[in-house]
């Protein structure tokens, strides 16, 4: 049977197999008959795995058209186009209802004959197959020559491409491959001896200016002198500061690139070593430092004059991504990608300004009334509709476009940024809140039946059974993500439903007595009134004077009503307690505003973080966490964490980015009150404390911090409780496992303590995990819209990308899978970009990843239920 181009169209017939080749492909049939689209699926992947075989084990064709290709990267190419197909009918098994161990059989089959095949190609088969799928230095890996060569679990198709460990094989060449650009030998290799293996050239001179060594050395000197005045100039402060920073930054790339342009044929491989490291010293200067806009402002305005550099990139790009242009030793691929960008956000420019226009025109703000024509005059419907997804088209660009205008030329160099830019200027930003309520103040004078059109307009099928609520909540939605389209269609089906059912229910109740069905949660006064009803805990119950001493109350049985119903208090008591303890969450534009007193020194607070205790404008006290290393990115990570927390009901203090007078950017919050270390052990935990210690695991995971040990855990005044110190956040985003033995710090989080001790037995007598207590939590994060998660975490990511906070090189790696380029070639923006699709895939698995978790490492099959709504 051939494998050629034509085998997928081709007709098999699908056979009995021997008892042998059956263990090796299908699990045992089930007893029950199979449907028609299990049939399929797994005739499907018999095929798959048959022609698998072939390719690793070709037989005689006959007919040459039916041959093997010999080459071995067409015939990779081949097996992986097979593993896919059969992933496909694996997938289609599990949605025709086959067993979750049928599944786990064919997978391993699958992954097994992946493996054997990938084992028995050569070295250098292996090399040119990673080579010609995007590996870098493929002869840099496997020197050992011991074990399973580490390109065979590279290439495997069976597993995910962006997984860390075939990141980690990838890093490991690029290590090497800088080790041998600064002279060393790796496995016994020279860069020269690497280029030939791979049958390229080396880097070699050929400059524009002839150099003797005695000049290249001192060319190689003047680049470290410069590097030293820009890491001086930096520091400085004051009317001059800004003037000494561009003179320095100037001089560096200069020294730069004037040995980047040297010519010495004498020194061999030695010059492209110095001016390898003279490129990694420029880099390190620039990486952890902010480039403002007025520092590259002199270098812009000659590469303008000499034509370097065109208008639109001038405009439109960042410093760090300005003077990454201007260097010689960027690669053309960056170049490119860069110049690209620039005019991407030229574009955003102009829609946005178009878009802005058109907005105000129809909503001129301020205290002025919304100018939309009545919504029943002809054409009105079509034009109301266009003017609210164009506002919220205009917000979603403001969002977008000020993460990067500020930082320009015309934006953060200006002496009038926004003259042509007006919708980015103060007071100008589209607020959903506030054009909701213009929008309701207008609608409230139009017809239903004209609102209901203009709901159509939007996408609103079901308008004409809609209330006027829901219809104007509907129109609102294009701009004010509070609102989401589709719940509110779904809340109009089920409202008339509802009204459906209550009729045919009132006529089948005429000859019965009638029942009121349960609502589902009791209010706080039903809550108190069976509270009323319970003896008091520890106390004897009233008695008549002639009555005998009632016995003691014995405590309620686990899972009793009684001790459902204390459960129940206890924890509407702790929320309470947490939520009135906790300081009021602040506006961030007016923390920003403030002048905080004074400093003093917090040592006593702990932390690998300097912390000064600060008074706010109204004399309460606050903490300032100064973030020297990364510019103030850690900043906007703590902030954004403390954010998004508090979107989801997870207990936190509210964290803001913060720089202060002198610019020291970092974090400011304000301190807790009265709040004491939770020092018990798991023996003495309640119930009620170990269903808050899970719910902030969900959140503590969606977040990436591992650091929630138990010193970062308080209890309040009122006896709540709640974690602090979310300043790990993200660190090891992309590596971090959800495990109960993943402690990267070495600290134990409190989750793990106690999970731990649930295994163990050493929680107290009917204290449990009760993976239920998880799933209020996930289900506020998964309402969550992506966009807003995006924008909530935008700073994170991208000052983060900019600065190189830990994570990156983690999300560099996944975009340069993703983007299928080499790691080097990796733009900031596109590191900030993985960041934030790999923070919206958390979020959108957190039901399964945590039903998987409960269930399977700690034994809990009450966790399944999360994949299905909740828990029991």
């Amino acid at each position: 049977m051939g494998t050629g181009s034509k085998s997928s169209h081709a007709s098999y017939a699908v056979g009995p197999t021997t008892a042998s080749e059956a263990d090796d492909v299908v699990a045992e049939a089930p007893a029950e008959p199979m449907s028609d689209e299990e049939v399929q699926a797994k005739a499907d992947l018999l095929v798959a795995m048959n022609l698998m075989e072939e390719i690793a084990d070709p037989p005689f064709a006959v007919d040459p058209e039916d041959e093997v290709p010999t080459d071995p990267v067409e015939r990779y190419d081949l097996f992986v186009g097979q593993v896919e197909q059969a992933q496909e009918a694996i997938e289609k098994l599990k949605e025709a209802g086959a067993s979750d161990e049928e599944i786990e059989a064919h997978t391993k089959a699958l992954k097994a004959q992946t493996l054997a095949y990938l084992n028995s190609l050569d070295e250098d088969d292996l090399r040119e197959i990673a080579e010609a799928k995007g590996f870098e230095h493929p002869a840099l890996v496997g020197l050992s020559g011991k074990g399973q060569h580490p390109l065979v679990h590279w290439l495997d198709p069976a597993y995910p491409g962006d997984i860390p460990s075939k990141a980690k094989i990838q890093a490991a060449a690029l290590s090497r491959y800088n080790e041998l650009l600064a002279g060393k030998t790796v496995g016994g290799m020279t860069l020269a001896d690497l280029h030939e293996i791979e049958g390229t050239e080396p880097p070699v001179s050929g400059g524009a200016w002839k150099a003797t060594p005695d000049e290249v050395a001192s060319s190689a000197q003047a680049v470290t002198a410069s590097i030293d005045a820009w890491n001086e100039a930096k520091k400085t402060y004051g009317p001059q500061s800004q003037e000494q920073r561009a003179e320095a930054l100037q001089t560096m790339l200069a020294a730069e690139q004037k040995l980047a342009s040297a010519d010495c044929p004498e020194l061999g491989e030695d010059l492209a070593k110095a001016k390898a490291e003279a490129k990694s010293a420029v880099d390190e200067a620039l990486n952890h430092t902010y480039v403002h806009a007025k520092d590259v402002q002199p270098l812009v305005q000659q590469a303008l004059a000499s034509g370097q550099l065109s208008e639109t990139e001038a405009m439109h790009l960042g410093g760090h991504q300005l003077v990454a242009l201007m260097r010689p030793s960027t690669p053309e691929s960056e170049v490119e990608s860069l110049k690209a960008l620039a005019a991407k956000r030229q574009e955003k420019l102009a829609n946005l300004d178009a878009g802005y226009a058109a907005h105000v025109a129809m909503a001129p703000g301020g205290d002025q009334p919304l100018n939309l024509p009545p919504a029943g005059d002809p054409g009105a419907p079509q034009a109301i509709a266009a003017w609210a997804k164009n506002a919220g088209d205009v917000r979603d660009m403001q969002t977008d476009v000020n993460a990067w205008y500020p930082y320009t030329q015309q934006g953060g160099a200006s002496d009038t940024p926004y003259a042509e830019h007006p919708a980015l200027g103060p007071g100008k930003y589209l607020h959903p809140g506030d054009l909701t309520s213009d929008f309701k103040s207008w609608a409230a004078k139009q017809k239903l039946s004209d609102l209901r059109t203009v709901a159509g307009e939007l996408g609103m099928d079901n308008n004409a059974k809609a209330t006027r609520a829901q219809v104007q909540n509907y129109i609102a939605a294009s701009f004010n993500k509070k609102y989401d389209q589709q719940a509110i269609k779904d809340k109009v089906n089920a409202d008339v439903a509802k009204k459906e059912a209550a009729k045919a229910a009132k006529a089948a109740a005429a000859a019965a007595p009638s029942t009121k069905p349960d609502d589902g949660l009791a209010s706080d006064e039903a809550v108190q009134a069976l509270a009323s009803k319970l003896p008091a805990k520890g106390t004897d119950s009233a008695a008549k004077p002639a009555a005998p001493a009632a016995k003691p109350v014995k405590a309620p049985k686990p899972g009793s009503f009684n001790a459902n119903v204390q459960a129940m208090m206890a924890a509407v008591q702790h929320a309470k307690a947490t939520n009135q303890d906790l300081p009021a969450r602040v506006d961030a534009k007016e923390v920003a505003s403030w002048t905080f007193g004074a400093g003093t020194t917090a040592s006593h607070l702990g932390g690998i973080h300097a912390k000064t205790i600060h008074a706010a404008p109204d004399g309460s006290p606050w903490m300032f966490k100064a973030d020297h290393n990364h510019g103030g990115a850690l900043g906007h990570t703590e902030a954004a964490a403390s954010q998004i927390l508090a979107l989801s009901g997870v207990p936190s203090v509210p964290v803001y980015h913060h720089k202060t007078k002198d610019g020291t950017a970092g974090s400011v919050q304000p301190l807790l009150q009265g709040a004491k270390p939770f020092t018990s052990s798991p023996s003495q935990w309640t119930q009620t404390q170990v269903d808050t210690i899970v719910r902030s695991h969900v959140g503590s995971w969606l977040i990436s911090d591992h650091d929630g040990y138990q010193d970062n855990w308080l209890q309040t005044p009122s006896g709540g409780l709640v974690q602090i110190d979310h300043g790990q956040s993200y660190k090891f985003f992309g590596a971090d496992k959800l495990s109960v033995n993943y402690d990267p710090n070495g600290v134990t989080p409190i989750h793990q303590k106690l999970y731990q001790a649930a295994l163990s037995g050493g929680l107290a007598n009917g204290v449990k995990i009760n993976p239920a207590a998880a799933h209020p939590v996930i289900k506020k994060f998964e309402s969550m819209p992506d966009a807003q998660l995006r924008s909530v975490l935008h700073s994170t990511a991208y000052e983060g990308a900019k600065s190189g906070v830990a994570w990156v090189p983690q999300m560099r790696s996944r975009a340069a899978k993703a983007l299928k380029i080499p790691q080097s070639q990796v733009t900031h923006d596109q590191i900030a970009t993985a960041f934030l699709d790999h923070a919206v895939e958390r979020k959108n698995n957190l039901r399964e990843n945590f039903s998987d978790f409960f269930v399977q490492q700690l034994g809990l099959p009450s966790g399944a239920s999360l994949k299905h709504g909740g828990g029991s």
